[in-house]
């Protein structure tokens, strides 16, 4: 039973918390308050042991009340337990956040000394903060604002916990939880806020909110569900029809919500919705924010490309809405500022207005003649969709040299991946060496508009430092570089030959260390040994930190025996088990050892078959600080090896204007023509075969077929970030269950066994700890141990090879053995992987048939297993265009390539 005359209600909603429903209930039973309250539990139809938890804890106290209910939301949930409410006040607690133990006691205090309508108290997040708009009131003291007007950001905390209500109040506005909708919560919680007419402030933290990792969460996923925009827009037309109600006060308080609130819904509607959904929120939208003025609604978002859709409100546009792109191709410049080129009236001009503008230069190349330095990078205007290229001309201005010279709008792939508004955000700029003057310059790109001219400062990025080495043309020497804290600058020096320009150096080393600036040790260290080291063409080579198997290797291991005078060094982690590959070969130098430090200092290539920067940098040398500060001294030419062929539309991340890469190896001649041609690497993409490919005998007749799938960035946590969660759980990915069908196949194990044949497992290096345990203990199945032997053996040592996109297919058909592509989940993989086709299509250009499911799968290697392994004609064929050569010289050819790069110019 309840104790005598309690004086707060406590509601908790109960789904499926078994794990956090204890923590919660603990923390309410401890509260300094708790004789005084009533709790009432309403489980919500979990089938989790969750209502089990809430009844074992009813049974132990008298003041608590279990409620069972079919699911039906958390706003069903609370309704019920409201209605059931007789005491003066009510709170409300998730079932899986903590309630600090005097929580309740200063709530109650405070609500009750002040007779306000309502009590807010302060809230943290866990197990990581979060920095809300709405907390800016706090750290001031306990005080009693007479309505939500002296606090106005409270109007951006739209959840009903770590709050206190009058409930007779609440019953007399007919306040209620929405049900059946997201955001149920603020249905109840603004409105209250917004009418009550004292609040008292408890300037302490009342409440513990749990941040969950899942990514399950409706604050997760808030601009991926349909249903949370219109949800959202329900709550806004809810909320505008208070209106009348409010004075002129509070209603400009509800306005900050509803503009501030729907803006990223606004901005984003047209990448989810066809034009019938569309016109039903541009009409409900534009009814909402009609009466709002402009100067307003510029106030309360965020920037322009947020405005944007409240324009379009504004001017009943409902194309500038559905395809802003069609209506807004340019800009035009007033005073300096820039706006967006659409007709307005001059109340509609600061939604116009652009917020900001950047500019980012990310490679500085050289022609072939010298004679032109080709400067390139990406702007985004914000606001100005840029899905085609912009109508303004562009120009860029290299100060100190009283040059402007054109600039030419390019389509760039690799943005466009991340934001198909910034396809054509990129330009160039050819730049006369010869028009160049001595001395430092600035660059700002300039929007040559029809109302006048404006420009902006380039910035670095850090493709640009990687670019950053001293280039020569002639006599010229041209130095990429930054000022301050990044704005991008050349130094240019015309005449002095090297002498002149080694003192400008001294100068520049001298000041750095003498400032103590970041890396200003390895600058002195470099500086003293440099008249030791410089006439040493070192090469470094390295792949992880801890591996010596893929190109890397197999190129050093070639060029130790055949070109042992050659000043090359392999990097790899002291206690790595590959480190036994290397024994009798010498030269190799133990990642984050002194003698790696120093060798970097004065390296003139840098080799690796991944990203150079995340692993052969010493660990403690910050990447950012590194390129700005040491890699444009050092200059060494950067070669990507790769650690597979290239087929998909990898540009987001292998894009010349990322990596600053000087050699991108290619295994085959399309591949190289795509890189050039998409990645921008010009003649840098070079079709020279991959080194590891002269160590791929075939040694066939084991019976043994190989099962090797790529992994998915979305289901695991990556080594290289393993705060990260996964997206989605793996247990229930189409993943697990392909490998499930797959190995619990008794059609296949039969057949296996019959044929004397294993299937062995070999993972992705990322999926190894979630997927080895499905393989079932039989003789017919196995794992492949890497400690024992190396992909590449694995992949020589089978007889048919299975996989779904890996780029290891294209060794295995190098190797001339048949495989199988299982595409068991290829529209997840491509959308929510956010893979990209590219030029290479399994089913019309691959080696092997293309199945769909784990039974298609099974009946294709029971049909190889029958014919003994044996490829078809057609497949060789179409291995034999795809790479042209296939020969034992692709490490000269790859040594050759490397040897003919420019070294550092001294």
């Amino acid at each position: 039973m309840v104790g005598p005359s309690p004086q707060v209600t406590i509601i908790v909603p109960v789904y499926n918390v078994a794990d956090y429903l204890p923590e919660t209930l603990e923390s309410i039973a401890a509260q300094t308050a708790f004789d005084r309250c009533h709790v009432i539990l309403v489980d919500d139809g979990s089938t989790d042991g969750s209502d089990t938890i809430a009844k074992q804890f009813a049974a132990e106290h008298p003041n608590v009340t279990v409620l069972q209910q079919e699911n039906a939301g958390p706003g069903a949930a609370r309704n019920r337990a409201l209605d059931m409410a007789e005491t003066p006040y009510v709170s409300f607690v998730d079932s899986d956040d903590i309630l600090p133990p005097r929580a309740t006691e200063l709530l109650l205090k405070a609500i009750v000394q002040n007779k306000a309508s309502m009590a807010i108290g302060d809230m943290d997040t866990f197990p990581k903060r979060t920095a809300f708009l709405w907390k800016k009131p706090f750290g001031k003291g306990d005080r009693l604002l007479e309505s939500v007007v002296d606090a106005p950001d409270l109007v951006f905390d739209a959840g009903p916990c770590h709050k206190l209500y009058d409930l007779a109040q609440l019953r007399a506005n007919g306040l209620r939880f929405r049900e059946g909708v997201h955001f149920e919560d603020a249905f109840l919680a603004l409105p209250m806020l917004l009418k009550a007419e004292r609040i008292a402030l408890v300037d302490e933290v009342v409440y513990q909110y749990r941040r969950r990792v899942s990514g399950t969460s409706i604050m997760d996923n808030l601009f991926i569900r349909e249903q949370n925009y219109w949800d959202h827009l329900e709550l806004c037309e809810t909320l505008a029809a208070l209106r009348p109600e409010l004075d002129v006060f509070r209603r400009e308080v509800l306005e900050r919500f509803l503009v501030r609130s729907y803006q990223g819904f606004a901005m984003r509607a047209h990448t989810l919705f066809e034009d019938a959904d569309l016109w039903k929120i541009f009409e409900k939208c534009t009814r909402i924010y009609q009466d709002i003025d402009p100067s307003f609604i510029a106030r309360w978002t965020a920037d322009t490309r947020h405005r944007l859709s409240y324009l379009a409100f504004k001017s009943y546009d409902f194309d500038l809405f559905a395809r802003p792109w069609t209506k807004v191709q340019g800009i035009v410049a007033c005073g300096g500022e820039l706006y967006l080129d659409y007709p307005v009236t001059p109340a509609l001009l600061p939604l116009t207005r652009v917020s900001a503008v950047s500019v980012r230069l990310e490679q500085a190349r050289l022609s072939k003649a010298g004679d032109t330095l080709r400067l390139s990078g990406h702007v985004q205007v914000n606001g100005l969709p840029m899905h085609q290229p912009i109508r303004t001309p562009l120009g860029l201005r290299v100060r100190g040299s009283n040059l402007t010279v054109p600039a030419t709008v390019e389509r760039r792939g690799d943005l466009k991946s991340a934001d198909p508004g910034r396809e054509w955000s990129g330009f160039a700029a050819e730049v006369p060496v010869a028009q160049l003057r001595n001395g430092q310059h600035g660059l700002r790109l300039v929007f040559m508009t029809e109302t006048g001219q404006a420009s902006r400062q380039c910035l670095i990025s850090a493709a640009f430092l990687r670019d950053a080495p001293v280039k020569l043309a002639g006599d010229t020497r041209i130095l990429p570089g930054f000022v301050g804290r990044e704005s991008a600058t050349l130094l240019v020096q015309r005449s002095g030959g090297a002498r002149a320009w080694r003192r400008t150096m001294l100068r520049k080393d001298l000041r750095h260390v003498a400032s103590r600036r970041p890396f200003w040790k390895q600058r002195l260290l470099r500086l003293v040994t440099a008249p030791v080291m410089s006439r040493r063409d070192i090469w470094l080579v390295g792949e992880r930190k801890d591996t010596a198997q893929d190109n890397s290797w197999h190129l050093f291991k070639y060029l130790r025996k055949a070109e042992r005078r050659r000043n090359v060094y392999y990097v790899l982690a002291k206690d790595s088990p590959d480190r036994e590959r290397l024994s009798g070969l010498g030269n190799v130098v133990a990642h984050d050892s002194f003698r790696h430090k120093f060798l970097m200092l004065h390296a003139t290539k840098m080799i690796n078959s991944y990203d150079i920067d995340s692993y052969m940098l010493p660990s403690r040398w910050e990447r950012g600080q590194f390129l700005k500060h040491l890699n444009w001294r050092i200059g060494a030419a950067r070669v990507f090896l790769q650690h597979g062929v290239t087929d998909k539309d990898v540009s987001g991340g292998l894009h010349r204007a990322k990596t600053g890469v000087d050699l991108f190896v290619a295994a085959a001649g399309k591949e190289a023509e795509y890189a050039a041609e998409y990645f921008d690497y010009g003649d840098g993409a070079q079709r020279l075969g991959f080194p590891r490919f002269d160590a791929l005998v075939p040694e066939r007749g084991n019976r043994r077929i190989l099962l090797m799938p790529t992994w998915r960035s979305y289901l695991v946590s990556p080594s290289y970030n393993p705060s990260l969660p996964p997206r989605f759980p793996f247990e229930t990915s189409r993943y697990a269950q392909f490998l499930r069908d797959l190995f619990g196949s008794e059609e296949l194990r039969q057949t296996l066994q019959q044929h004397r044949y294993t299937l062995e497992f070999l993972p992705h290096y990322e999926m190894r700890k979630v997927s080895t345990s499905m393989v079932p203990a039989d003789p017919c199945f196995a794992v492949v141990d890497q400690t024992q032997r190396s992909v590449q053996d694995a992949l020589r040592q089978c007889d048919l090879f299975i996989t779904d996109y890996s780029s290891t297919a294209f060794d295995v058909a190098y190797l001339g053995t048949p495989l199988i592509y299982a595409h068991f989940d290829a529209e997840e993989y491509f959308s929510i992987g956010g893979y990209r086709r590219g030029y290479f299509e399994h089913a019309e250009h691959g080696f092997g048939p293309v199945c769909q499911t784990a039974e298609e799968t099974v009946r294709a290697i029971i049909s190889y297993v029958r014919n003994g392994c044996a490829r078809e004609d057609e497949y060789s064929r179409r291995v034999t265009d795809f790479f042209g050569v296939q020969d034992r010289d692709n490490c000269q050819r790859v040594a050759a390539a490397i040897a003919a790069l420019p070294g550092p110019q001294r």
